[in-house]
């Protein structure tokens, strides 16, 4: 009869397996360095995206100065189109009062002919009303200075004398305003006959 230890074959694996090195460890090394691994990753992703957007930011900056450039540059253009826009609306109101003078002839045509010479710009006339040789001008102007040139326009011409300016209000857009005078058609007749008529007086 044939016996077999099998204890005694065990006790032998348990032999081997207990004088086999064990290296403690390894499984802790390995970790440590997939970490460390996925931690550089991580920094060199963060720094792409911080270096990105830094980039990214300054091409906004550039574009923004630029845009800001273009804006200036724009407004400028457009102030000087309203600056010809009033002049040019100025100019056509002239022109209708010239149009206007050569279809009245019935009219004072050389009254209406002196008042658009004496027209500054930003100022135009809304009523002008004659009896006998006072004239009253009723108008408007963007500006006080607009009316004080056209009344020095006025009182600088040998065609008006007794030149009165008369209430000036505020309105929205500017100013209203009213002037009085005494037109003189024909100035030389009138200093001549100044000149033959003897002073008053003992």
């Amino acid at each position: 009869m044939i016996k077999i230890n099998l204890l005694a074959g065990t006790e032998k694996v348990k032999a081997r397996v207990a004088k086999a090195p064990r290296f403690e460890g390894v499984g802790t090394l390995g970790q440590n360095v997939l970490m460390a691994g996925v931690v550089i990753l991580a920094l060199l992703f963060i720094g792409w995206r911080w270096y990105s957007l830094e980039s990214e930011s300054r091409m906004l900056r550039a574009e923004i100065a630029k845009a800001q450039v273009e804006k200036q540059r724009l407004q400028a253009i457009i102030k000087k189109g309203e600056e010809y826009k009033a002049k040019k609306e100025l100019l056509e109101r002239k022109i209708a009062l010239i149009t206007q003078l050569k279809r009245n002839q019935s009219g004072p045509v050389h009254l209406l002919d002196e008042i658009s010479k004496q027209l500054p710009d930003f100022l135009w006339l809304d009523s002008m009303n004659e009896s006998g040789a006072t004239v009253v001008i009723q108008g408007k102007a963007t500006t006080y200075n607009a009316v004080s040139n056209f009344y020095n326009n006025l009182t600088g011409s040998r065609y008006f004398n007794n030149v009165v300016l008369g209430t000036i209000t505020a309105i929205p857009v500017g100013v209203t305003f009213s002037v009085t005078c005494q037109f003189v058609p024909h100035p030389e007749a009138q200093a001549e006959a100044n000149a033959a008529s003897p002073p008053s007086g003992g």
